[in-house]
């Protein structure tokens, strides 16, 4: 028992600290740059093409992470991950192995890939004998299937006249080294434990809600890049996130959830103990509330996107398009794929209105005293991360890059992240008097077109479904009889009201967005004055599957609230499950 206690006193005074390993910094690139050098050298396969260009990245975290139900802890981890990623150009820039999306090799792998060589695990305490092996079988592994995919792209454009000629990629003048390390973040264990546990009892005043769970998570991380053209790169990272998801049952059966999240880098850029209380209360007096409200017809007309729910609708349905793509190759021809791809031929033409600008701002930190994520300095290609005027009075002026080309874009402005190119902090503004308005002059905006269309009520949306917490904690909650939102254009409204003529506001639940797209931006008549920043997992616009990166990167939206001239609103609609029998025993 002795022996127990003590153990667990240890554990209360854990503390995540910055990465403890055999090798310093020197001693890391110096292992990657001579296996990647030797590789350079000699890597060859007959008379295949050999590499141009290679690339290794070395990613080192600790996550500690911590969940609770009802002021009950449901499990505590702190764990260690490294894992590296390599990945080898053959042919020319002109011309290689990339940009071709061959369907075995991307679902079942090459049966000559019997190693991993993206986001390869490897032993967390390193030596660099242990580094230079998992090097060594982690490249030779991407060189044959880099082989393999560029016999199959130049087979497949023998009989092809190509219309597209752009470059595969770009090399950079040599050498360069980029650092930007900052002390990881430290916390105690037993604080994480006393956070959650504390915000998770308040759920135990609302006995209506079914389900509830409260997360914590500190994640630091720390990446070394080197590449064939001498370029390092040495930078630190920290997220740190609440995730709050509480679900519960309509007396008709239908299934509902209420959802907060927050985000920031540090500890102490997260909002007060007594502001999550108060956002965690909200939540749990909406949720409750809305097993009671109304659902409602079909509904067309004006809506008004307010704080976060705006910026949750920019996020999903428009901020993706801001990303250079070009539609990969296949063995049937140029792939028909199109997601996110509705600005890649709009450079020049409208699609905002005129009043709107949009900037992409990985140098910003904060909004006022508000902390923004998605900020860094340096891109994942150890390209310097560059602010970016993106849409100017409504107008496309350029695309966010990486160092792969495209027809209109052919430099990287800095925003590889997670292993694809991905908007950091993105800035939506207005300087324009007329169409930027007060909190009550906006309302009264939306009750005239209300009138005019003769319309028995207006609709606010204030939350709306994160994608990032619907399938992490809603679903996990709800399982399959949540009616999730099918089909493209469409977003779950968490939070949403009828506004009536007289000003009167009333909840409802189960409804959707339906329609949405890039284009439906050009609609919006008139936003706020103000703004609301909002900070989010985003997931990633090129599939993880095939970048080697992330599902999900952080970054934040800075958007006035948004008052849409059209948009259809939808109840959810199917079977329901029946509620439960008894009656909650709290």
């Amino acid at each position: 028992m002795i022996r127990l206690l003590a153990l667990g006193a240890a554990l209360a005074t854990l503390t995540v600290s910055s990465f403890t390993q055999q090798l310093q910094r020197d001693d890391i690139f110096a292992a990657m740059e001579a296996e990647l050098q030797r590789s350079m050298q000699q890597l060859s396969l007959g008379d295949l093409a050999r590499p141009y260009y290679i690339e290794y990245i070395l990613n080192m975290r600790r996550a500690t992470t911590a969940h609770a139900v009802l002021g009950t802890i449901e499990d505590i981890d702190s764990g260690t991950r490294a894992t590296i990623t390599v990945r080898v150009r053959v042919g020319g820039q002109k011309f290689d192995n990339t940009n071709f999306f061959d369907v075995s090799l991307g679902f079942f792998g090459s049966s000559d890939d019997e190693e991993s060589f993206k986001n390869r695990l490897i032993p967390f305490e390193l030596s660099a004998d242990v580094l230079r092996r998992e090097l060594w079988l982690a490249t030779d592994a991407c060189y044959k299937q880099a082989v393999e995919i560029y016999a199959k792209k130049e087979s497949t454009l023998k009989n092809r006249l190509r219309r597209d000629t752009t470059w595969d990629f770009f090399l950079m003048p040599t050498g360069g080294e980029r650092v930007d390390v900052s002390p990881s973040p430290q916390i105690r264990i037993d604080e994480l434990r006393q956070r959650v546990e504390g915000l998770s009892s308040i759920f135990r005043s609302y006995p209506a809600i079914y389900q509830s769970r409260v997360g914590m998570e500190v994640i630091p991380k720390e990446t070394f890049f080197v590449n064939s053209e001498g370029r390092r790169m040495h930078k630190t990272e920290s997220t740190v996130g609440i995730e709050v998801v509480a679900t519960t049952q309509a007396d008709d059966g239908m299934p509902l959830a209420q959802t907060y999240a927050v985000y920031a880098t540090t500890m102490d850029h997260l909002p007060s103990v007594d502001s999550l209380e108060r956002a965690i209360r909200s939540v749990a007096q909406r949720l409750s509330m809305q097993r009671t409200a109304p659902i409602i017809e079909p509904y067309s007309g004006p809506v008004l996107f307010e704080g976060r729910a705006a910026g949750g609708m920019i996020g999903q349905f428009f901020a993706p398009n801001l990303i250079a793509q070009r539609p990969p190759l296949s063995e049937g021809g140029f792939s028909t794929n199109d997601r996110s791809m509705a600005f890649q031929n709009k450079i020049g033409a409208r699609v905002l209105p005129e009043f709107l600008t949009v900037r992409d701002r990985p140098s910003m930190t904060h909004h006022g005293s508000q902390s923004v994520c998605g900020g860094y300095s340096i891109d994942d290609e150890a390209t310097p991360a560059q602010d970016v005027l993106l849409v100017e009075n409504g107008y496309l002026r350029t695309l966010l890059s990486s160092r792969i080309p495209t027809k209109r874009i052919n430099a990287s402005n800095g925003h590889l992240r997670g292993g694809g190119t991905m908007f950091s902090v993105l800035d939506i503004s207005s300087q324009d008097r007329k169409h930027a308005l007060g909190t009550a002059e906006l309302k009264k905006r939306l009750l005239k077109l209300v009138r005019d269309r003769d319309l028995p009520y207006g609709i606010i949306v204030r939350t709306t479904i994160d994608q990032n917490l619907l399938f992490t904690g809603i679903i996990r909650q709800l399982g399959s009889d949540l009616p999730v939102s099918q089909g493209e254009g469409k977003i779950g409204l968490l939070e949403a009201y009828r506004i009536y003529p007289d000003g009167r506001e009333e909840l409802i639940r189960g409804v959707e967005a339906a329609g949405v797209s890039a284009a439906s931006f050009k609609d919006i008549i008139a936003v706020s004055k103000t703004q609301t920043a909002h900070s989010f997992l985003a997931p990633s616009i090129v599939p993880s599957f095939i970048s080697g990166g992330s599902a999900y990167v952080l970054s934040s939206v800075i958007s006035p609230d948004l008052l849409f001239e059209d948009l259809e609103i939808r109840p959810l609609e199917g079977d329901m499950p029946k509620p439960p029998v008894l009656s909650n025993p709290r």
